[in-house]
């Protein structure tokens, strides 16, 4: 039997997607947050145990093991990073390139401001070598930010993405002063390695920002790689990038982990549309800790070009994903006025909800879902957890029941109520981002995921008016589920001003664009053989990041590598105009169109899991019928019987009509009285608002 395996460690919970010949394993557990390779480690050794082997004998027959983890982002959010020394250009101590007096205050909580320091050196806008670097001088800096206590030394100077040639000086001074093999030996980051993009203050973020997380990434992800290898898995341990592929660590820059867990959902969410053909497709992925949204037009991911990271924006693209702290582990708390917050404080996963009885006090969503019987506290995780309800509602009357004067299972409903209506504006808010209004998302579908996706489903899209809602049977795993859909991509890129069209004339020499591209793809085939793979087993294509007069950082995809026609050219215009009236509804022929930023990505197809469709046996769901209990359905209605089903009994062409309940081994499906659940063919999950 050969095995496939994909992991993803979230804030709560990690999540594993496991497939042996066809056959699925589902893992949920508690993340470990004390060491994240324990949890890893856990859920390899759950799934062998279901698969009735031994974990030697599953990792050694298993062809690709894929991970996405929180790692960044969590040593973001607790500010954990590395002690960081930043040097840059002389006269932007203060400013970090960004064109005011001051830069914004996000910078010095990652890196003090004691902690920064200049050399002396220039270099112009084209490139050319001003003032030269001396070596007095970078020993002298370098010391005085090691003396302060930086452990790590970040170099960012003006202008590098065009010339590098000062910044790798810097390095190889300080590596000649601070050899491997010295106990005081520090790592040194440039930010053009980094980031090629231009925007001198974007890049130093991007390179600070990979530098504060790459010691946390290195201390667990190597140790996850030789632990496996230790059980004799024989292959490299694959990691999921922002950018929406995969790479083996050696080839992960820290920065391309952050929010690797919701971009490998993502990609299982267009995986998913593409069964039914749907190329417009919203995400939204509930979690213990995030709410994490994505928006797909046209079959394809949407990216950020600028995007933020803990309030620093950098030049490192990244699939667009809007995340908040709206989620199932959300805390609960009451404003000044007693209006009811959710989040945007996590439980996490310890203490976790009040529920869990690992000490927490705090009342959360889940604590909510379990006083309303939405969530039985005997069948948590198939039973495999049991929660405690007394301790979730001991934490709702003392937070919020008391200093409202209202009863428990009132104060519940009422976390229930403004959970999804901030679900709701937030899915509203990622929407109008992309600069979709309401309206449009009639030709959106839904696809729900997470832990707490399908229990609060029908309470936040109520009104949305999406072409379909899906949820997936591997719902409350499905980032780990996405991460299996996940190829190798590798991604080099080149800033290299071309202009295509100058308002009068295309393009005519076409050596600079050429040349670029075969520099890209020498860089993209040197790598390839060197992981092993044959050159034939790579797929390659451009994304050009294109502008006009009015208009920059239009990104178009071209299969073709190079140009050799004036045809091949007027192409490119006008896919450039095409984009460019989506984005303004305005096309202008005859404004001059340029390409700043040339990118190749090279794929390689991995190993995917496929749904294989099945008959539909009738519409009848009683055969997955487990009797009924008392849940929590309006202030109006109180507690009322309602009807429980097994998700995993449940057969294609089956209708759950509510009120009912729907339990799987790793969620809960609530079904208010104007909703049907109906599983397909492919065993998804359909819902339906019913129209009285």
């Amino acid at each position: 039997m050969r095995f496939t395996i994909d992991v993803d460690t979230g804030g709560t919970f990690t999540d594993g997607f496991l497939v042996g010949d066809g056959n699925v394993k589902t893992i949920k557990l508690q993340t470990t947050p004390h060491d994240l390779t324990v949890c890893l480690a856990d859920c390899v050794k759950r799934a062998a145990e279901e698969f009735g082997i031994s974990v030697r004998e599953m990792l050694l027959n298993t062809d690709i093991a894929r991970y996405s983890t929180t790692i960044a982002t969590n040593t973001i959010i607790q500010r954990t990073g590395a002690k960081i020394g930043l040097i840059v250009s002389s006269g932007f101590k203060d400013s970090l390139y960004y064109g005011q007096a001051k830069v914004d205050e996000a910078v010095y909580s990652i890196i003090p401001q004691n902690m920064i320091t200049t050399v002396d050196e220039e270099i112009d806008n084209e490139g050319n070598i001003i003032k030269p670097l001396g070596k007095n001088e970078i020993l002298e800096r370098m010391q005085s930010l090691i003396d302060t206590g930086a452990r790590t030394i970040v170099v960012s100077l003006k202008n590098s993405h065009i010339n590098r040639a000062h910044e790798s000086q810097i390095k190889d001074v300080i590596k000649e002063e601070y050899p491997n093999f010295y106990l005081g030996s520090v790592r040194v980051f440039l930010s053009s390695d980094v980031s090629d993009q231009p925007g001198d203050f974007y890049r130093t973020n991007a390179a600070l920002i990979n530098a504060y997380v790459h010691d946390s990434l290195v201390k667990y992800l190597y140790k996850a790689e030789d632990e496996l290898r230790q059980n004799y898995y024989l292959h490299p341990l694959m990691i999921v990038h922002s950018h929406g592929g995969i790479a083996r660590v050696a080839k992960t820059k820290a920065i391309e982990t952050y929010n690797s867990g919701p971009v490998a959902g993502l990609s299982g969410a267009l995986y998913v549309g593409k069964l039914y053909g749907f190329g417009n497709i919203i995400s939204v992925d509930i979690g213990g800790t995030s709410l994490d949204i994505g928006v797909i037009q046209g079959g394809s991911y949407t990216y950020d070009l600028l995007p933020t990271v803990s309030g620093l924006t950098i030049n490192v693209p990244m699939v667009s994903i809007s995340s908040v702290g709206s989620a199932g582990g959300s805390i609960i708390s009451l404003d000044s006025s007693n209006n009811i917050l959710v989040g945007p404080q996590s439980a996490g996963a310890m203490p976790g909800p009040a529920c869990f009885d690992l000490g927490g006090l705090e009342p959360t969503v889940t604590d909510a879902d379990v006083v309303l019987g939405f969530i039985d506290p005997n069948y948590f995780l198939g039973g495999k957890m049991r929660l405690n309800k007394d301790k979730a509602a001991s934490a709702i009357e003392r937070k919020i029941a008391k200093p409202l004067n209202i009863s428990v299972s009132e104060a519940a409903y009422l976390i229930k109520e403004n959970t999804d209506k901030i679900m709701r504006r937030n899915v509203l808010e990622a929407v109008a981002k992309q600069g979709l209004k309401p309206e449009s998302l009639a030709d959106f579908a839904a696809i729900i995921y997470g832990g707490a996706g399908a229990t609060h489903c029908c309470g936040f899209t109520n009104g949305l008016n999406f072409s379909q809602i899906i949820i997936s049977p591997f719902a409350s795993v499905f980032s780990a589920f996405g991460s299996s859909m996940t190829d190798t991509l590798h991604i080099y890129s080149k800033f290299s001003e071309i202009t295509l069209f100058d308002g009068k004339n295309y393009l005519s020499d076409y050596t600079k664009f050429n040349s670029t591209v075969n520099e890209l793809l020498e860089g993209a085939q040197r790598d390839i053989k060197g992981e092993g793979y044959s050159l034939d087993e790579a797929k390659y294509y451009l994304e050009l990041v294109m502008g006009d007069e009015g208009l920059s950082g239009v990104r178009i995809k071209s299969d073709k590598l190079q140009i050799s026609s004036e045809s091949d050219v007027r192409q490119l215009c006008s896919q450039f105009n095409k984009a460019k009236k989506q984005i303004t509804g305005v096309s202008e022929d005859r404004n001059r169109v340029v390409i700043y930023t040339t990118i190749l990505n090279a794929l390689i197809v991995m190993p995917h899991y496929e749904f294989k469709a099945r008959e539909l046996v009738g519409k009848d769901p009683g055969g997955a019928y487990k009797g009924q209990r008392e849940v929590f359905w309006s202030g109006e209605a109180g507690y009322q019987k309602t009807p429980i089903y097994q998700r995993e009994s449940l057969m294609p062409g089956n209708v759950v009509t509510g009120p009912a309940i729907v339990e799987a081994k790793d969620t809960t499906y609530v079904k208010p009285g104007n909703y049907s659940l109906t599983i397909d063919k492919y065993s998804n999950g359909i819902i339906k608002e019913v129209k009285p």
